[in-house]
């Protein structure tokens, strides 16, 4: 497939001389880059439910250290308005 893509002049040279010292084509360098991007990106489950477990701990841990500030049911708008 072909498309056409922007990128910064930097970058470009970068990464053609990247490619270069490589012995790859610019082509095959982006290709490679863009995979290793894409896999490094897509977590496993174990990965997900391990996240999802300290986010969890970190919601409890958070709702603990917070409930002292619970003094009583949210104000009406009038009552927000009076203050």
């Amino acid at each position: 497939m072909q498309t056409t893509l922007r990128i910064r002049d930097d970058i470009y040279r970068q990464a053609k001389a990247e490619a270069a010292r490589a012995g790859l084509t610019l082509t095959r360098f982006i290709e490679e880059a863009l995979r290793a991007r894409i896999e490094q990106g897509m977590p496993t489950n174990s990965q997900r439910q391990a996240e999802i477990e300290q986010r969890d701990r970190l919601m409890e841990s958070l709702l603990r250290a917070t409930a002292h500030f619970r003094v009583g049911p949210k104000p009406t708008r009038e009552e927000m308005h009076e203050r």
